[in-house]
């Protein structure tokens, strides 16, 4: 079975793709990875407003997110011969659609969020754990507290949403994450 892992930022989804790439026969589609590509490749660009940077961003989201799929379904005859799965790692990617592309039984997908914690005592983890590779590093710490605001509201949004959705599993990573994601690493032992 193949794997999507979505949902929010800073939630854990490419500590879990790590986790499993370890210790089961996969391979990594990483979109973010994608993106960053995307945007290097269209150099400094110097943006008349804020809208117009947002728009922007929203193209390459949606062509990273193109050639995500692509990747995927042209990777997927060559890996199966040699019983090779994959791992889709997208934060952009909607519950919605990600259900509509890849929502079948030969498919595991999981959305993580973090829906059980207060914006500052996520801010304090991201101040902790996170390293020089990380983005969130690196904004100024009224955007850092914005965005650990709307990464919870988006996480609890996320979780009602996947009730809807038979074929989704919401994975709350919001205490004891390193647990949670080790018991979903070994609960796919049994599935896989």
């Amino acid at each position: 079975k193949d794997i999507i892992i979505i949902g929010t930022s800073r939630s854990g989804k490419t500590t879990l793709a790590n986790k499993i790439l370890k210790k089961f026969h996969y391979t990594l589609i990483d979109a973010d990875a994608i993106r960053e590509v995307i945007a290097e490749l269209k150099g400094k660009v110097m943006y008349k407003d804020f809208e117009d940077q947002m728009e922007e961003s929203q193209k390459n989201i949606q062509l990273s997110q193109k050639i995500v799929k692509s990747l995927y379904y042209n990777m997927q005859k060559d890996l199966r011969k040699d019983n090779i799965g994959i791992i889709i790692d997208d934060t952009d990617l909607s519950i919605e659609e990600c259900s509509k592309k890849y929502g079948n039984k030969n498919n595991i997908i999981y959305c993580l969020g973090t829906s059980e914690i207060s914006p500052e005592e996520m801010e304090k983890r991201i101040i902790e754990h996170d390293t020089e590779d990380d983005w969130s590093m690196y904004i100024p710490r009224i955007m850092r507290s914005m965005l650990c605001e709307n990464i919870i509201r988006d996480s609890k949004k996320n979780k009602i949403k996947c009730e809807k959705f038979n074929n989704i599993k919401y994975i709350e990573t919001s205490q004891n994450r390193e647990e949670v994601l080790n018991q979903v690493v070994k609960d796919l032992e049994y599935i896989i």
